[in-house]
């Protein structure tokens, strides 16, 4: 990750334990409609009956009130088409996923309250709020990935608003210019510079390391090693791809 935010904790008594045999694999965004401190108390009141997950303040602070694998409840739906909330019913979704699997939306989520309003800047971030969001969406990713084994894929069906998640009730949460756009672009980004780090530590393996080996059991016209302490070069070569195509051509023309 880049510039590292700091998380606080503040646990809500608002939360379902465990997660009812479900693994999070989305991740709603959602607006506080109205200040972080504000919102960080009610959510952690017992009378309100609510949670999320993390609330993302303006200026880029960040409070934990759920952990990652207890079930908030931020972004349910019924369960019963005439229920109490026959307007929060899953099959009302945008989301096929959650009309497939007809169960209350909570238990396979997590939840990012956002500080502000929707009809502010119909809920547009704050350049901090945005920068923390973003490091806040890498950071679950990684945790659901540790804990569960489970990566979140990087689309608009996985990294969501809850008013896909509740259409009818919340249509307006986190507002239609929250930026899901630059989130997913820079997690696609994050996700493709750890591809090619995995990539040049293959080609450090078979282009350098492995032709180190190689070269010292080889001797040269005097019967010497044509490398002498290959563990040194090793721990010289680092990430200096030139360095590798030179032992790895070495390799191939020595005799």
């Amino acid at each position: 990750m880049s510039k590292e935010f700091n998380i606080v904790k503040k646990l809500s008594p608002n939360i379902t334990k465990g997660r009812n045999g479900w693994k999070p694999d989305m991740i709603v965004s959602h607006i506080t409609e109205g200040g972080f401190n504000g919102a960080v108390s009610w959510l952690c009141n017992p009378n309100s009956g609510v949670s999320a997950h993390f609330v993302v303040a303006k200026d880029g602070k960040i409070t934990q009130l759920v952990e990652l694998t207890d079930t908030a409840k931020a972004n349910g739906t019924s369960v019963d088409l005439k229920g109490k909330n026959p307007k929060m019913h899953y099959s009302l979704s945008t989301l096929s996923k959650v009309k497939d699997r007809k169960t209350n939306a909570n238990y396979y989520t997590i939840s990012i309250e956002h500080e502000g309003f929707s009809s502010e800047a119909n809920g547009r971030l704050e350049p901090k709020q945005l920068e923390a969001s973003i490091w806040l969406h890498k950071y679950i990713i990684q945790e659901v990935k540790r804990i569960y084994g489970i990566d979140i894929p990087l689309d608009r069906n996985h990294i969501v608003g809850h008013y896909q998640i509740n259409p009818v009730t919340k249509p307006f949460c986190p507002g239609k210019n929250f930026q899901f756009d630059e989130i997913l672009n820079s997690l696609k980004n994050d996700k493709v510079g750890e591809l090619i780090k995995m990539e040049l530590a293959k080609w450090q393996e078979e282009m350098g390391i492995k032709s180190l080996d190689s070269l010292s059991k080889k001797k040269d016209n005097n019967r010497n090693p044509i490398v002498n302490s290959p563990d040194t070069w090793k721990e010289t070569l680092a990430e200096n791809v030139p360095q590798w195509l030179f032992w790895s051509i070495i390799d191939r023309i020595s005799k």
